[in-house]
């Protein structure tokens, strides 16, 4: 087994407070240490980062019985077979931790594409769970939450021929659901100005149709801290009765520094 030193604990500690799973695995790799605990949980985060949950799951499984019969590794498997389950909550949840990890390693224009997907997601359950009709599990993976199936639901059944999925869905909702102190506040917050300054800036930029570059300054200017952007969302989630979890990955990585403490050496 591979040793680490003062030094690499230092440099992983700093590293994980930036989410940066793929040079920790560097820094484990070239001290030796390429199986066990430790090496697994960081290597699963890496691809739970990049949206492959099933990789992610497969990994956290191999882990030791003794870290398997942990309160929080368990909890990890059941969230991570809830992402490929499309889980509305863990979906959305995990979008929101995203682009928090993006805010702190400053990376605004794959923020704003983030919060774009986001924003749509939520148009889409809006739309799938306040349907008169509706008798079924929503899965932020299924054909019912497609951009097409529901543009084409929109005109057919409710005569709304738009296509834009989030102004198809506002006109829904003004038109067909029952108008609520809950619902108008989510509308508020999804229909701000403040937050179509963002989606507009999103789309001038490379992930949506242009090459502009983003700022911190340019999105305080439009809404503020970026980290309210986070905290908006999450309240609409909540009026949504949609549960968020915050900080999945603080809490794994407190496990991880734990488990350096049996590699390294003083």
């Amino acid at each position: 087994m591979g040793c680490l030193n003062k030094n690499h604990e230092y440099a992983i500690s700093k590293l994980l407070k930036k989410y940066n799973y793929d040079a920790v695995l560097d820094i484990l790799e070239d001290a030796g240490i390429e199986n066990g605990d430790l090496y697994l949980i960081i290597q699963s985060c890496q691809y739970a980062v990049n949206f492959d949950f099933r990789t992610a799951l497969n990994i956290i499984e191999k882990m030791s019985d003794s870290m398997l019969a942990r309160r929080e590794i368990q909890h990890l498997i059941i969230n991570l077979k809830n992402l490929n389950l499309g889980e509305p909550e863990d979906i959305l949840s995990e979008l929101i931790e995203n682009m928090k990890i993006q805010i702190i390693n400053e990376e605004y224009i794959d923020f704003l594409g983030r919060l774009y997907r986001l924003k749509e997601a939520l148009f889409k359950y809006i739309f799938v769970s306040t349907k008169e009709s509706k008798t079924y599990k929503i899965s932020m993976h299924g054909h019912m939450l497609s951009k097409k199936n529901i543009l084409y639901t929109l005109k057919k059944k409710y005569n709304i021929y738009n296509g834009n999925l989030i102004h198809g869905v506002t006109q829904y909702v003004k038109k067909y659901v029952k108008n609520t102190k809950r619902m108008e506040k989510v509308m508020e917050i999804l229909d701000s100005e403040r937050l179509e300054n963002l989606i507009r800036l999103r789309n001038e930029s490379p992930v949506g149709h242009g090459f502009r570059g983003v700022s911190k300054e340019e999105i305080e200017d439009m809404y503020g801290n970026p980290m309210e952007v986070t905290k908006d969302l999450v309240k609409a989630c909540e009026l949504l009765d949609l549960g968020i979890t915050m900080n999945k990955y603080d809490s794994i990585n407190d496990i991880a520094i734990q488990l350096i403490g049996s590699y390294t050496i003083y």
